[in-house]
């Protein structure tokens, strides 16, 4: 996880009330989204351009560099506009014109009419992502076979996406993350960013990028403002409005209702007159021209199905229901609300399951050791630390133990043992019932959450239960069994 240390320069900040937003729906959406167990990093509420609610939820903070995932292909068409007004590129620009080099084959005539506008719009010739194993993501993507005729129908392709970031990369002569730090990043005061790059050395178009919670705002905030902050355009004009409208249908995909409504260039519509960048696992900059606001997510709700819709329906019933109709129709002061809103937004931390911080069992447990049965994942024996001031997990493995510490009831650093790759990580751990203890891990970056669910059974047995998810290891889901030595 990375976090910034420079500062930045800072928006305004009102009252919810004064932004003719009520505290009290502020409040309701914390408490609705934690009723749902959604496991929310952060939210930014900006209305007229001025923070109206901001939250963080512990161990996250405002300077961490979180993963938006495909938020990154609506910066990738922000790009690719600013590319178009230096007349860099066309809409209307063959892909295959670009890439000559690529090809291994006839071009197919499908392949042979896809244009920069096919990709902007996800109305390529696949019906996916073709494969990112390879070695070249794009030479893979140009001779694919194709399935159907470009510009036809929508179909989700972030390899699409990352092509257009080669196409930026071949006619400016350097990185994305290098073309757009000075024409958009550093005149919104977005601060450092980070973006991953495939095997390539090509910005991943489709996802990747890392920013605060404040950048993302800020990005909403310019699309609101009609591609214009501090009264410099920053996006040609009709560039917001091109895409943003929806120009492709997405009614039979498989998206919630806010995703059925239509496509533009990298942009969704959503309901109300909106339209949102989406990023997996509740990574959402909310647009809503017509009440001036801008509402910003962070999250891991990988775990659950509808995880998305989850906060798009906390949203809507509660911040949304509340708005009056600009903020000079405020609503009536309410000093008391605004009080018990700042409270619980100073306090507010990482969703667990409730539970106890400690079981009559705790004492018995710790220090001792289990033989495990033989499982995938080479694991011998473990052991639980229950008391003092270090709670943990060992496992073992050829002898060796791999650590995995969490709090008792609160969050507290370590790095996870399942990815090989040292992730740093926060866990936590609570006791559901007098046998039944759930640690939870969220690691930040790349954003995996694993939940262990540890019972201990009678005549000395242990079952343990494995859930990941997130965006590697979902096929580590399992069961470990053993008994105690």
């Amino acid at each position: 996880m990375v976090r910034l240390d420079q500062g930045q320069k800072q928006w305004e900040r009102i009252s919810a009330g004064q932004a003719g937003i009520s505290s009290g729906a502020v409040l309701d959406f914390v408490e609705k989204a934690e009723g749902l167990g959604i496991p929310l990093h952060s939210f930014m509420l900006v209305r007229s351009g001025r923070i109206a609610a901001e939250g963080y939820y512990s161990p996250f903070q405002a300077n961490d560099l979180h993963p938006i995932f495909s938020v990154s292909k609506s910066v990738t068409s922000a790009a690719i506009g600013i590319a178009m007004g230096e007349g860099l590129l066309k809409l209307t620009d063959r892909v295959v014109d670009f890439f000559p080099e690529k090809l291994e084959r006839e071009v197919h005539a499908y392949t042979s009419m896809m244009t920069v506008e096919h990709l902007l719009l996800m109305a390529t010739v696949h019906p996916r992502s073709t494969d990112t194993r390879v070695e070249d993501w794009v030479r893979c993507f140009l001779n694919t076979p194709p399935s159907k005729l470009p510009g036809t129908s929508f179909a989700y392709d972030t390899t699409g996406t990352h092509t257009l970031c080669a196409i930026l990369q071949k006619v400016t002569g350097m990185s994305v993350l290098d073309y757009v730090r000075p024409r958009l990043f550093e005149p919104l005061g977005m601060g450092e960013l980070w973006w991953e790059s495939c095997p390539s050395g090509i910005n991943k178009g489709g996802s990747g990028l890392r920013c605060t919670t404040d950048a993302l705002a800020r990005f909403g905030q310019l699309y609101l403002q009609d591609g214009i902050w501090n009264g410099v355009r920053i996006l040609p004009e009709d560039w917001v409005k091109r895409s943003t409208d929806s120009r492709i249908g997405t009614y039979g995909t498989r998206m919630m209702l806010d995703g059925k409504l239509g496509y533009g260039y990298q942009f969704w519509r959503i309901r109300n007159n909106g339209y949102c960048a989406f990023g997996m696992g509740g990574q959402l900059v909310i647009v809503l021209p017509d009440q001036e606001l801008v509402f910003v997510t962070t999250a891991n709700t990988l775990e659950y199905r509808d995880g998305q819709a989850r906060i798009f329906d906390c949203f809507w019933s509660t911040i949304y229901a509340s708005l009056r109709e600009n903020e000079t129709i405020q609503h009536a002061p309410d000093p008391e609300g605004e009080t018990v809103l700042q409270s619980r937004l100073s306090s507010l931390k990482l969703f667990m399951p409730e539970g106890k911080a400690h079981s009559r069992l705790s004492r018995n447990i710790t220090g001792r050791s289990w033989i495990l049965d033989p499982n995938p994942y080479g694991y011998e024996a473990c052991q639980f630390e229950l008391e003092g001031a270090e709670p943990g997990l060992l496992f073992y493995k050829n002898g060796e133990p791999t650590e995995l510490r969490f709090g008792l009831g609160v969050w507290l650093p370590g790095a996870e043992p399942f990815m090989d790759i040292g992730a740093a990580s926060y866990g936590a751990a609570v006791w559901t019932n007098e046998h039944t203890l759930v640690i939870i891990v969220h690691v930040f970056d790349p954003l995996q959450m694993f939940t262990i669910h540890c019972r201990f059974l009678e005549e000395s047995r242990l079952s343990i239960q494995l859930v990941p998810a997130g965006v590697q290891l979902n096929d580590h889901e399992g069961y470990l069994t053993g008994h105690l030595i």
